[in-house]
C-alpha cells in the first residue's frame, strides 16, 4: 500500500525474495507525494533527531515568528497537540542520545543498501557521490555546528571543517556570492533526484513481475480476527496473503482499522526546481546554508531548493513568499546560477513521528507490516526500510538492531 520510496524499494526487495508482489497507489503515477520533489540530500552524518533540548526553544519561536524556517500557526487542532506533546516529551539529552542511536543505525544501513541496489540495477537518477557540503556565513555558526556535529564525530563519520578558503577551494562557486565563514564537508554523503530513482526502479519491479494498481485509492481493510484478508479500493477488492502499510500520510479513516499507534503528522516542506543558467556559477556539491536552513541539490541540468517545517495541518497550499526565501538565499550565495522566472514550485507533507525515526513491523494484524513515518530523510532512509521490511515479512531477521523503530501495538 504506497507507491513512495517506501512502498516501491519494499516491492523491490520482496520481488527479489520470490514473492508475487501489488502496490497499489492512489495517485496517477508513483512517486507523486513527498517522494516527488524532496531535497535530494542523503546524508547518514547529518541523521540528527529532530526532538533536542535545543528544540524546546525553537518551538517557542516558532508560535511568535513566521520569519523562520520553522513555523506553527496558532490553530485549533487536537492532532498537532498531542503529537507536539509527544515531541515535546522526547527533547531530552538521555532520549536524543537513544534516538540518534537508532536513526544513524538505519541511515548507514540504508546507504549500504542503497549502493548495492544500485550496482545490480545500474539505475541512473542524477547521483551525486562527492559528499555534501554545509555552509555557514558567520563564525558563530561555524562554530555551533561543528560542536553539534561531534556526536557524528564520535560516532566514526569523517567531517572536514573547512574555513573560508577551504570552502571556495572545494566549492569555487562560493567565491562569487556572499562572504561565508566556513563550511563543514562530508564526503561520505550523497544526493540525487530521489523520485526518478523511484520510478526507475518502478520499471525494474514491473519486469519482475510486480503490478502496480495506480489512481487507486484505498478505502477500507476487511479484517478476520488477527489476519487482514483482503483491501477495498474504488476500483474494486485485492486479496493478499500478507500486506504492507507503506502509505505516507494516512487517512484518518483508515488508522483506527490499522489498529497500530501511528503518531504521524504532516510537515509542509517547500522546494523550487529551477534550470541552471550559468553552469559555472552554480555548485557543483550538493549542500545546506546552514545559516538559513535551505538545501540546494544539482540535478543534471536543473538545480533544486528546498526548505522550511510548517505544522499547518493537511493543506497542502503555499504562496509566492513560501519560495522566494529559498531562491533569495541561493542567489546570494551562487548569483546568476539559475534562471528564476522558470522555478518549478512544489509544497509537500513530510509524514513525521515524534522521534523523527520511522516505524516498522507488525501490530494487532500478524499479516500487516509497516514501514511508516520516514519525515524528512525518507530518501536517505528508504532502501534499508525496504530491505527490512521484506526482510520482516518473508521470516527473516533483519541485518540491523530494530531497537526505537518498532512499531507499536494499540
Amino acid at each position: 500500500m504506497g507507491a513512495g520510496l517506501a512502498g516501491v524499494t519494499s516491492a523491490w526487495y520482496l520481488a527479489e525474495a520470490g514473492h508475487q508482489v501489488v502496490v497499489i497507489e492512489r495517485e496517477a503515477q508513483v512517486a507523486s507525494a513527498a517522494s516527488f520533489a524532496n531535497g535530494g540530500i542523503i546524508a547518514p552524518s547529518r541523521a540528527y533527531p529532530w526532538p533536542s533540548p535545543r528544540m524546546l526553544g525553537t518551538f517557542l519561536k516558532a508560535f511568535v515568528s513566521n520569519a523562520q524556517a520553522v513555523r506553527i500557526p496558532l490553530r485549533l487542532d487536537p492532532e498537532f497537540w498531542l503529537w507536539g506533546l509527544r515531541f515535546l516529551s522526547h527533547c531530552s539529552a538521555r532520549r536524543y542520545r537513544e534516538i540518534l542511536a537508532a536513526k544513524v543505525r538505519l541511515a548507514r544501513y540504508s546507504q549500504q543498501q542503497l549502493a548495492a541496489l544500485v550496482e545490480r540495477t545500474g539505475i541512473e537518477y542524477h547521483r551525486l557521490t562527492n559528499g555534501v557540503l554545509y555552509v555557514y556565513r558567520s563564525e558563530d555558526d561555524l562554530e555551533r555546528g561543528w560542536q553539534r556535529a561531534a556526536p557524528m564525530r564520535e560516532l566514526g563519520f569523517a567531517l572536514v571543517r573547512l574555513d573560508a578558503r577551504g570552502a571556495v577551494a572545494l566549492e569555487p562557486a562560493l567565491a562569487g556570492g556572499s562572504a561565508v565563514a566556513g563550511a563543514i564537508h562530508s564526503p561520505g554523503d550523497e544526493a540525487g533526484d530521489s523520485a526518478r530513482f523511484c520510478r526507475e526502479l518502478a520499471e525494474r519491479c514491473r519486469a519482475r513481475g510486480v503490478q502496480f494498481l495506480l489512481d487507486c485509492e484505498i478505502v477500507a481493510l476487511d479484517t478476520v480476527d488477527d489476519r487482514v484478508r483482503e483491501v477495498a479500493t474504488r476500483k474494486g477488492r485485492v486479496r493478499a496473503d500478507a500486506f504492507v502499510c507503506a502509505l505516507g500520510l494516512i487517512d484518518a479513516r483508515l488508522r483506527e482499522p490499522l489498529r497500530a499507534s501511528l503518531p504521524v503528522y504532516p510537515v509542509k516542506g517547500y522546494s523550487v526546481t529551477v534550470p541552471i543558467r550559468q553552469p559555472e556559477a552554480a555548485p557543483r556539491h550538493a549542500g545546506i546554508d546552514e545559516s538559513k536552513l535551505v538545501t540546494w541539490c544539482p540535478m543534471g541540468v536543473e538545480m533544486r531548493l528546498t526548505g522550511g517545517a510548517e505544522f499547518a495541518g493537511y493543506a497542502r497550499s503555499h504562496k509566492p513568499e513560501n519560495f522566494a526565501r529559498l531562491l533569495a538565499a541561493f542567489e546570494e550565495l551562487f548569483p546568476g546560477a539559475i534562471d528564476a522566472a522558470h522555478a518549478r514550485t512544489w509544497a509537500c507533507l513530510r509524514p513525521m513521528t515524534p522521534e523523527s525515526t520511522p516505524r516498522f513491523g507488525s501490530s494487532r494484524y500478524v499479516n500487516l507490516w509497516f514501514n511508516v513515518g520516514h519525515g524528512h530523510m525518507g530518501w536517505a532512509l528508504a532502501a534499508g526500510a525496504g530491505r527490512i521490511t521484506a526482510d520482516l515479512v518473508t521470516g527473516r531477521s533483519p541485518e540491523i538492531d530494530l531497537e526505537g523503530l518498532r512499531i507499536v501495538r494499540t
